[in-house]
């Protein structure tokens, strides 16, 4: 350039899930399309335990633009590695493609389409240039506070929605339903289930009573379910939360026994609320803070998390990272 500006080449790392389904299926295409661009490093794990060794051979190589190719489980262990204990000298682009049972997250922020059709796109655009559209999402971290590192990711839940989403694996998932249908098919067996039976053994969903303290403003319930989330859709048509104020991180609550739930399921789903469903013990609000104590297991973007031995469990709003959609 003419006034002497290094601009820096693109390198471009993909770092796969070997037992994600849709790689699977789209791994013949990805090797090909590997072959046509040799200069496309690629490191391919079989457990979580070798994610540390992937980054490091990434970093090594001086990956610019790193693409996650694997499920919700697969981008918050990333995530929360690039995080907690990075071994890049300077953060890498992200880019996530769908290749998952669940894929919540590369939905709303990654490449459209197939793993390998969506990976051609990205090498093609970004060795042009390109920088692609930049989404921007803070993570929700996740502190046990029991000698863990700290879980990052975006979608937090627990109660009946940790019991839900068992009740997707082993009902909907064994019929061989897989992505958006699969999690809106869960969702609407979840509420009829709920319908017809109500919390208990036929149902499957147990209330639990915990505390919750908001920006500091403690409360106990007696909860149904709770979803926690700095995202503003979970699926096409699927935005549960309505909380007023400027807190990045948005919270809804259902107590238990739910009261006209018939009448409240699809209002919640759509994040519009009747006005009388507050008293009836539906509530979202926004912070930046919040603290639990509770007793059963929780999930992060899909995966579980037992709770530590005192029960308390501290999630924040933040950082914020970077995603490359092109």
């Amino acid at each position: 350039m003419a006034d002497g500006t290094r601009v820096m080449a693109v390198r471009i790392g993909v770092i796969s899930n070997a037992h994600s389904k849709r790689n699977k299926l789209s791994m013949r295409e990805i090797h090909a399309l590997l072959k046509e661009h040799p200069q496309v490093l690629h490191r391919s794990f079989n457990h979580i335990s070798e994610l540390p060794a992937c980054l490091k051979a990434m970093a090594d190589a001086e990956i610019t633009h790193l693409v996650i190719s694997g499920g919700d489980g697969t981008v918050l262990a990333t995530v929360s590695a690039l995080i907690n204990d990075s071994p890049f000298k300077q953060p890498p682009c992200l880019s996530l493609l769908s290749a998952g049972m669940t894929n919540v997250i590369a939905h709303l922020v990654g490449q459209p389409g197939l793993p390998a059709t969506g990976l051609r796109r990205l090498v093609f655009r970004a060795e042009a240039g390109e920088t692609g559209q930049i989404i921007e999402r803070p993570v929700l971290s996740v502190d046990f506070g029991d000698g863990r590192p700290i879980e990052r990711g975006f979608l937090f839940g627990g109660v009946g929605f940790y019991q839900g989403t068992q009740l997707v694996r082993r009902d909907i998932h064994s019929l061989g339903a897989k992505q958006t249908f699969a999690a809106k098919l869960g969702i609407a067996w979840s509420i009829l289930k709920i319908m017809m039976f109500g919390p208990g053994p036929r149902s499957g969903f147990h209330g639990e009573e915990i505390s919750l303290t908001l920006d500091g403003r403690r409360e106990t319930r007696q909860c149904l379910m709770f979803l926690a989330s700095t995202l503003d859709e979970l699926l096409p048509g699927v935005s549960p939360f309505w909380g007023e104020g400027d807190g990045r991180l948005q919270l809804t609550t259902i107590d238990s026994p739910p009261k006209r739930f018939a009448r409240a399921a699809i209002n919640v789903l759509r994040g519009k609320p009747r006005p009388w469903m507050a008293e009836a013990g539906y509530l979202s609000r926004r912070m930046e803070r919040l603290e639990l104590e509770m007793h059963s297991p929780v999930t992060i973007d899909g995966e579980r998390f037992e709770p530590p031995a005192h029960g308390r469990i501290v999630v924040t709003a933040g950082p914020v990272v970077r995603f490359h959609r092109y």
